[in-house]
């Protein structure tokens, strides 16, 4: 019924928990507490997730979780708190979070992904003049836009996108 939604973005995450426990608060989207317009759905492992954690820690930033995803949130609203667009924040997370991982964002104002250095994770993206999907696999898309005529592009590892409401592209390549 993702078709049938009214609104401008959304994002939803179906989770294969690998690492931390299976209930409602490990659920995704995770969203940066003290930030109620970013969400972030995560597919990967953040292996340098506890240092993060450790360093956000101690700067006063409290988590809920166990869970790596919950400190991408906290990495993006950091740089968005910085006064970066969702854009340079992922690209900056492309460098600064270890491990294999894609992941998406949603602020207000946008909704972009990041793609970690080595595309280990799949994600792929179909625009159309409607929609902007992204999704681990095309025939999810094809699911939720039946009928729909689009192409499914996979990006290239190391790779960060952000579309605007309404729905404008912004490209960029992390260095």
């Amino acid at each position: 019924g993702v078709s049938g939604v009214t609104g401008t973005h959304g994002i939803g995450h179906t989770r294969l928990s690998t690492e931390s426990r299976v209930d409602l608060s490990h659920s995704q989207p995770f969203w940066a507490h003290g930030r109620l317009d970013l969400a972030v759905v995560h597919n990967g492992h953040i292996t340098n997730y506890h240092k993060l954690r450790r360093r956000y820690e101690q700067r006063g930033v409290r988590f809920y979780t166990g869970n790596d995803s919950e400190v991408i949130g906290v990495y993006l609203a950091d740089r968005l708190g910085q006064g970066l667009p969702l854009r340079e924040a992922l690209e900056a997370s492309i460098r600064d979070l270890d491990g294999s991982f894609s992941y998406l964002a949603a602020t207000a104002e946008a909704l972009g992904f990041a793609k970690d250095p080595f595309g280990l994770k799949p994600l792929v993206v179909a625009e159309a003049d409607a929609f902007v999907a992204v999704a681990t696999e095309e025939i999810a898309i094809r699911q939720a836009f039946p009928g729909a005529t689009v192409r499914a592009v996979e990006p290239p590892p190391r790779t960060a996108r952000t579309w605007a409401v309404p729905m404008r592209p912004a490209v960029g390549r992390a260095a």
